[in-house]
């Protein structure tokens, strides 16, 4: 995601007219930018223990494999690319880095097993609610928006403590690999870190919406599992709902080769429009395209989780997918590189 355009400026004025004194401005600037961000979008945190049942560890369980596809990120790969298999015995234990296209990222995915050392072992249970639905880490610090707490702020308080629990529950995995050197450009990480850019205001009193409400079902469901980071993915982040919401990506996912998120809202000739519902659900239960061709990273990877979603959910998602505005857009055709045209079956 870009800076913001007012912080651009204000580098921009401090460099061109006292260029001596540029590294004060700025540390001046980020001084209370940070103070100010400190106390819009972090809140304080306790110490009390989830409480764990049954029925909220299956529930937790069912989140963390399916809705939210956690380990599509947070799971260790071999080779440390999303785009490869999954190491079940390295369940949510990290290691594995992403890229971004625009803004140039490279960035590594933390071990969320509670490993004391390399995990999150030492949190509290309400600091990993916080950094899932707020992107705030243990001591305060913001997290990289490639972790969806803009999606996640919308699931609620019962179903956050659910994940926490279950994810407690995990096997514990020391991650031998360090982290990658995290590599942000200097003006996004001045956006994102000192002026609050992609930051939310603290979740707080969040509930979901009874199933029986299927459009509202379907809309959380789209929420929690980040459908629009990824299908209205613009150069400055997620468009919003008044600009080309779910039309599809404008910029490529680098797990491949170079892959757009496709239209996914009704419009007949650019979406899913000419597609039947079910014909939908078999995309997500097979992980196959519509147009017959096995999909590419990312989505590969997350349909994987998805697939295990219950009918009532598939079918509330999907309708709810039906029900958005029509958006004509096309979207730029997959560029695969030659190890995933092979994986695929491609020539």
């Amino acid at each position: 995601m870009p800076p913001r355009p007012e912080l651009a400026c204000l580098i921009g004025m401090a460099t061109d007219r006292h260029p001596r004194h540029t590294r004060l401005v700025l540390i001046g600037l980020a001084a209370l930018a940070a103070a100010a961000c400190t106390g819009k979008y972090v809140r304080s945190t306790g110490d009390e223990p989830v409480e764990a049942t049954p029925a909220s560890l299956a529930r937790g369980e069912y989140l963390v494999q399916r809705v939210a596809a956690c380990g599509a990120c947070h799971t260790t790969r071999a080779s440390g690319r999303i785009a490869d298999p999954e190491l079940p015995e390295l369940f949510l234990a990290g290691g594995n880095v992403i890229e971004t296209v625009s803004p140039e990222m490279r960035v590594s995915i933390p071990n969320i097993t509670s490993d004391p050392d390399t995990g999150i072992g030492r949190w509290s249970d309400d600091q990993v609610a916080r950094a899932i639905r707020d992107g705030v880490d243990q001591n305060g610090n913001f997290l990289s928006p490639i972790m969806p707490f803009d999606a996640f702020r919308h699931m609620s308080d019962a179903e956050v403590r659910a994940v926490v629990g279950y994810l407690r529950s995990v096997p514990h995995v020391r991650q031998e690999r360090k982290p990658v050197k995290k590599d942000v450009p200097f003006l996004v990480h001045a956006a994102l870190d000192w002026f609050g850019a992609g930051r939310h205001a603290p979740a707080r009193s969040v509930a979901a919406p009874s199933p029986a409400d299927r459009a509202a079902h379907g809309r959380y469901l789209l929420d929690v599992a980040g459908c629009a980071d990824c299908h209205s993915l613009g150069k400055r982040g997620p468009r919003g709902q008044d600009d080309r919401w779910l039309a599809g990506s404008d910029v490529p996912f680098p797990e491949g080769g170079r892959v757009w998120a496709s239209n996914i809202t009704p419009d007949h000739d650019t979406g899913i429009g000419r597609y039947t519902p079910e014909q939908v659900k078999r995309t997500l239960r097979e992980g196959m395209r519509l147009d017959g061709k096995r999909m590419a990273p990312p989505m590969s990877t997350l349909s994987a989780h998805y697939a295990g979603m219950t009918e009532e959910d598939l079918d509330a998602l999907v309708a709810y997918l039906f029900s958005v505005k029509s958006v004509r857009h096309h979207v730029a055709a997959r560029q695969l590189d030659a190890e995933t045209r092979a994986r695929l079956g491609e020539p």
